[in-house]
């Protein structure tokens, strides 16, 4: 019995450390289950974080550039959805080598004789070139005598048939290099890429390229902007932007005497500045308007009320189109036009106005309706009585453009026996340039073609009286040296 009792006690003792092994070991897991759990917590909070940063980073960001879109360069890559990114790698330029087309064979003749032709060099040398060889044609025989009128008439039709191939030859473009030779020759015209260092792909801007499509694309954008002003400032159609780009980078081509291929790339960076342009234009009349109307920022009830009613009495009727708005007097002379041409294209002699004059003169119609659309979303940020920002966009003010636009054209229709449109636009590109500096610029600096005749005698006069004093003084020192 003893026996069985003390090994009914040993395995007693290891059950018992069996199992508390096991609360040891279930223990131990469960808290490096509840620390991983707590790491993994932690990281989960930080990315949280670390997203709503990002996010709030990205909101500053967007506010900032829809507020000022001037002062970027470039829409900022982090507003750029994918799709954006990847848009300019959609087209790949390939060059096809043309291929020469095989010369004519010669057509059978009725004749029992066929003529002899004798092979012009150009037929020789495209041959060689090509590393082929055309078979002669074959010649069909008639059974029957054939009448001397028959064979005479085969003779002229062959005769006629060989010059004919011959002239067709002759004319034919040559073939001029190899196929790498053609390839080289298209790629010098385009333009050149600066590599990127790091290696990924990122959004072209103006500094990746070389400095001679860097200065062409300038100019080619700085033209763009006063085409897109004073033609289309709402264009509705990627088609009509690709066209004012390819004008614009054909007329900036003609100035540089360059000829740089136009790429997608480059289009695309001319057809961003579409809204730029509209955009900066609406950042310089919101001072403006606020001033010139009077609105205030105070938050007071009666400023609140103040705004709303100035608000809405010069949008009554387009009130602020006019000079005097509330007697309606002086329409499309307010002074808010005068100033933004001034501010917007004339703020001095290397303003886009000045250099690219021709496209201002006369001040084409559509400006003017492009600056009061921009007065009038200016005032529509007023209309609840508080600011806000309104963005100047083609879906919300392209229809209120050609609103505008219409009036216009009607009022110098309906005045058109007193051009007073004319006139108005004449006077405001006057004060203009003037504001510039362009026409005191060029009073004050005489041409050579103003000096009289008596100058250049008075220059004479100078010279023969200064060779006389050399004379009497070189006569002296002589007689200086013989003593």
């Amino acid at each position: 019995m003893a026996p069985k009792a003390s090994s009914k006690k040993a395995s007693k003792k290891s059950i018992l450390k069996a199992q508390e092994d096991l609360c040891a070991e279930m223990e131990s897991t469960a808290g490096r289950t509840a620390s991983v759990l707590k790491n993994r917590q932690g990281e989960d909070r930080h990315k949280k974080e670390q997203m709503k940063k990002e996010k709030r980073k990205l909101k500053v960001l967007r506010m900032a550039y829809q507020k000022n879109p001037e002062e970027f360069n470039d829409e900022p890559t982090e507003l750029l959805s994918d799709v954006d990114q990847d848009e300019e790698n959609m087209f790949s330029d390939h060059v096809v080598p043309t291929k020469v087309s095989t010369s004519p064979a010669l057509t059978f003749t009725a004749g029992r004789i066929p003529p002899v032709i004798l092979a012009p060099k150009s037929v020789s040398n495209v041959h060689h070139g090509l590393g082929k060889t055309h078979k002669a044609p074959a010649t069909v025989a008639t059974d029957g005598d054939d009448s001397s009128s028959a064979d005479d008439s085969s003779s002229d039709d062959s005769e006629s048939e060989v010059k004919f191939l011959d002239s067709d030859l002759d004319s034919s473009p040559q073939v001029v290099g190899t196929k790498r030779q053609l390839q080289d020759t298209v790629e010098e015209t385009m333009p050149k890429i600066m590599k990127i260092s790091n290696g990924s792909r990122q959004r072209l801007k103006a500094s990746d390229f070389d400095d001679v499509t860097k200065d062409l694309l300038a100019t080619a954008i700085s033209i763009y902007r006063c085409l897109i002003v004073t033609r289309v400032p709402f264009p509705q159609t990627l088609i009509v932007k690709t066209k004012i780009a390819k004008e614009a980078w054909r007329e900036a081509s003609n100035l540089a005497d360059l000829t740089v291929q136009l790429t997608p790339s480059l289009v695309k960076m001319m057809t961003r500045r579409t809204s730029h342009v509209c955009g900066e234009l609406k950042t310089k009349m919101r001072a403006l308007t606020s001033s010139h109307f009077g609105f205030r920022t105070s938050r007071s009830t009666a400023a609140i009320k103040q705004n709303r009613d100035l608000a809405e009495s010069l949008k009554d009727e387009s009130r602020f189109v006019f000079k005097d708005w509330e007697m309606k007097s002086g329409i499309y002379k307010t002074e808010l036009i005068q100033a933004a041409v001034n501010d917007m294209w004339f703020a001095n002699r290397n303003d886009e106005g000045v250099i690219h004059g021709r496209y201002f003169e006369p001040l084409p119609v559509e400006i003017i309706a492009l600056i009061l659309t921009a007065i009038e979303c200016c005032i529509d940020e007023w209309i609840t009585g508080v600011k806000e920002d309104i963005k100047f966009s083609s879906n919300a003010y392209s229809s209120v453009y050609v609103g505008h636009l219409s009036s216009l054209q009607r009022f110098d229709e309906w005045t058109s026996a007193y051009k007073l449109l004319g006139k108005i636009a004449d006077n405001i590109l006057d004060i203009a340039r003037l504001h510039a500096g362009v026409d005191s610029f060029q009073a004050t600096h005489a041409t050579p073609f103003g000096f009289t005749d008596n100058i250049f005698d008075d220059a004479i006069r100078e010279y023969e009286a200064e060779t006389r004093e050399a004379a009497a003084v070189a006569r002296e020192s002589h007689e200086v040296m013989d003593d």
